[in-house]
């Protein structure tokens, strides 16, 4: 069953496991690679990636499209809005490298099959904003690009 959360989950899972990213990042205080859901309980570590859904919504299916093959389980098509925001304390550079990581990982086929693994359907291209704080008060300029993606895949009963 794949969930929202699932979702969020497979695609941490990804961005965490890939080799480009990890040379990128260094580890946070808790030994862990800094790509966090949104909800971050500790202090930021920068650089770090942050994923959150921003919408997610399902679709009304049709002609049985709804039903697996065996028409036991019922699936209901979702689209979500994951945001995936690139952060740096250093520069423009740091960020724009974790948004062309990022965008390379998601586009890879074997993490394509892992991301389809957990439910995954589909991911589109993503809308890319810059959103960096560089007149920031108190503190150092702070370095951000925001991609949205949207998704899709299977909500299953």
């Amino acid at each position: 069953m794949s969930t929202i959360i699932g979702v969020k989950a497979a695609i941490i899972d990804v961005l965490k496991a890939d080799q480009t990213l990890q040379s990128l990042l260094t580890k946070d205080a808790n030994g862990n690679w800094p790509i966090y859901h949104s909800l971050v309980q500790q202090r930021i570590h920068k650089p770090c990636i942050t994923v959150e859904d921003v919408a997610d919504q399902g679709e009304v299916s049709g002609l049985k499209d709804a039903y697996d093959y065996d028409v036991v389980k019922r699936r209901q098509w979702q689209h979500a809005v994951i945001q995936i925001d690139c952060w740096s304390g250093r520069s423009a550079e740091e960020r724009d490298q974790l948004q062309i990581a990022v965008q390379k990982c998601l586009l890879n086929g074997s993490n394509q099959v892992t991301l389809r693994s957990s439910g995954i359907q589909s991911i589109q291209d993503p809308t890319i904003v810059t959103l960096d704080e560089t007149q920031r008060s108190p503190g150092a300029p702070l370095w951000r690009k925001s991609l949205r993606y949207r998704v899709f895949y299977f909500l299953e009963e």
